[in-house]
Parts: structure tokens; C-alpha cells; sequence
């Protein structure tokens, strides 16, 4: 997460323009403390995302008990893309685009007359992995288009050229690590930056046996685990702060009532975080937990009217056998 880079990146034949400056470190910053000095502690998901963190999340997509990224992939490989986005001149829009496997697979189901059409733009808060997605495709698609974004999406939404027809895509139940009013409120900003007959397509995972969600979110391995106290080494990287990841234990459990897993990281030790802008040291006591990521879960009604709220039309759920994840075709009407 870079708030200093120059704004325009060249990548190859490529570029990518740096919004985060558009923020600005201090208020990041100023985001962070306030929710550590809230109670529980909390700390944004977005943070997860340095090249580590993006790392481990790219092992926990091959873990066997990550059902979400192998079932949402093969939705994306058999999506009739020509009945989603037919029209000759097309933007795609990923938000939160991360590693090209998933758009390899919706690029690579479009035929050779469409694609000459395509403008890809990806989205991301992390500039080093929308640096080594656009360099795999330029490898397996030569003749794309592509300008890549780097931004916090759920605060940045800028407009995507107009006159063409747009097809924005949010894979992986990213919409899930909003709170139901987030998330509600992002859908609407998303319809806003559309024109009519414009779509978007979205994962969403589903409600479903809680075992099989808690399995996938308290992997064997410990990668999950890994990747949540990462999130601290990311927070002393922007703030100066010596928190000791070692010193916490991952904790993720589904609550039933919200319809979430919740991830939390608990201190095994009672500690006093400070360094950098932490001046004063923030106390945290032994058994407290740091809430770092929710993930909701969606039904049917959940999807019909997360849609309705934003004005989206709802064309079409695209969902595997055993209703473990679905894609969602809304749009503008």
C-alpha cells in the first residue's frame, strides 16, 4: 500500500495510476487509531494486503479446505460471458483484482472478435500485485488493454470512461467483509458509476453447514493463520509500531445471528503496543482480541434485495451443484 508513489506507474506497455495519494497516509493513519481505540479493537481488512499478505492469500486459494476460490473459478470457466457483456467495445472493471487467475478465466471464455474490444481495468489497494498480474497477462493476452488502478474501492469510487458499456467484476465474496449497511451503501456507489445496461457480477459464498465454513477459515496448515497476524506486521509497517504478531492467536468462528465468520487475533500475554505514532502505548490485555475481518454469508433473499437496494435488476445466479458459492448477474436497469 503505497500513499506516495508517483501517480502514474508504468508497467510494460501498461500503466497504473496511484489514487491512494488521493487519501493520504494521515488518514489511514487516523482510520487505524480509531479502531484501536475503539472497543473491541478493530482493524480493517484492507490491511491485509501488503506482497506478504497478499502471498499467503494466493497459498490459502489452493488450500482443500478453501472451498471458495476453486468453486467460484469454476462458475467464472463456464460463465456464458457473451449473454453477460455482449457489446464490441467493453471496460472491465475488476474490483479488487489481486492475482489474474479469475479474470485469466472469464478473458479466456471470449471470443477473439470481442476481446480486440476490451479494456481491462484492475483495481487494487496493492500496486505490487496489480504490477505482476498485468505482466501474466500481457504474457497470455497480448493485444489487451489495460490500465490499472490503485485505490481503496469502498472509498475511491472514480468514473470508468464513459460511452462504452461497462461490466464491472467483484469475485471472491469480497462484498461479505462489509457489514450488511456497508454493503448496501457500496452496491449503491457501484450503480452510480454505471450507465444504463451496464452489469456487474459478483460473488457472494452462502449461507451453508457451519463446520464446512469454520474448516475454511481454520485450515490444517495454519496459512489462515499466517495470513491474519500478518495484518500487524502491515500495521507497523504504516504506523512505526512494534506489535509482536507471535503474541497473538488466530481466531475464526461463524456467528450464526449475522450470518458471518469473524476473524480476530487474541493476545496470549498481557502487552503495551507503542513505537511510532503509537506515542502513549495502547494497553492490551491478555485474552483480548483485535477484530480484524468479517465474512457474510448470503441466501437468496439476501441476494434479491442487496440488489433491489442499489436499483439493480437481477438477471441471473449462477451457482455450483451443491450451492456452495454463487455468481451474481445484476443490472442497471
Amino acid at each position: 500500500m503505497d500513499y506516495s508513489r508517483r501517480e502514474v506507474i508504468a508497467c510494460g506497455s501498461s500503466r497504473i495510476v496511484n489514487r491512494l495519494p488521493e487519501i493520504g497516509l494521515d488518514t489511514a493513519v487516523d482510520g487505524i487509531l480509531e479502531g484501536l481505540a475503539c472497543s473491541p479493537k478493530r482493524i480493517s481488512s484492507r490491511y491485509f494486503y501488503d506482497p506478504r499478505g497478499s502471498a499467503l492469500f494466493e497459498a490459502i486459494t489452493g488450500l482443500e479446505e478453501y472451498y471458495l476460490s476453486r468453486t467460484e473459478k469454476a462458475l467464472i470457466e463456464a460463465l456464458p460471458f457473451e449473454a453477460i457483456a455482449p457489446a464490441p467495445d467493453l471496460d472491465i472493471v475488476e474490483l479488487g483484482s489481486g492475482d489474474h487467475s479469475k479474470i485469466s478465466l472469464l478473458l479466456g471464455g471470449v471470443s477473439a472478435r470481442l476481446l480486440s474490444g476490451i479494456r481491462y481495468v484492475p483495481v487494487d489497494i496493492s500496486c505490487s500485485a496489480l504490477e505482476r498480474s498485468i505482466a501474466a497477462l500481457a504474457r497470455l493476452f497480448p493485444a489487451l488493454e489495460v490500465e490499472g488502478v490503485v485505490a481503496d474501492y469502498f472509498h475511491q469510487m472514480h468514473p470508468v470512461s464513459s460511452g462504452r458499456r461497462k461490466l464491472f467484476c467483484f469475485f471472491g465474496s469480497t462484498i461479505g467483509n462489509l457489514s450488511r449497511k456497508e454493503a448496501a451503501a457500496f452496491m449503491r456507489d457501484i450503480a452510480a458509476s454505471m450507465e444504463s445496461g451496464d452489469s456487474f457480477l459478483i460473488g457472494m459464498d452462502r449461507v451453508k453447514d457451519v463446520r464446512l465454513l469454520e474448516r475454511a477459515y481454520n485450515d490444517s496448515r495454519g496459512v489462515t493463520a499466517m495470513f491474519n497476524r500478518n495484518i500487524l506486521s502491515v500495521l507497523n509497517g504504516l504506523l512505526g509500531s512494534d506489535f509482536r504478531p507471535e503474541k497473538f492467536e488466530h481466531r475464526a468462528f461463524y456467528n450464526r445471528s449475522m450470518k458471518r465468520i469473524e476473524m480476530h487475533l487474541e493476545a496470549t500475554e498481557d502487552m503495551t503496543v507503542g513505537g511510532g505514532v503509537l506515542r502513549e502505548g495502547i494497553p492490551i490485555a491478555r485474552g483480548e482480541a483485535i477484530h480484524t475481518e468479517n465474512s457474510h454469508k448470503f441466501d437468496e433473499g439476501d441476494i434479491r434485495l442487496i440488489g433491489e437496494a442499489a436499483g439493480f435488476d437481477l438477471r441471473q445466479v449462477f451457482s455450483d451443484e451443491n450451492r456452495l458459492f454463487s455468481l451474481v448477474h445484476y443490472e442497471k436497469p
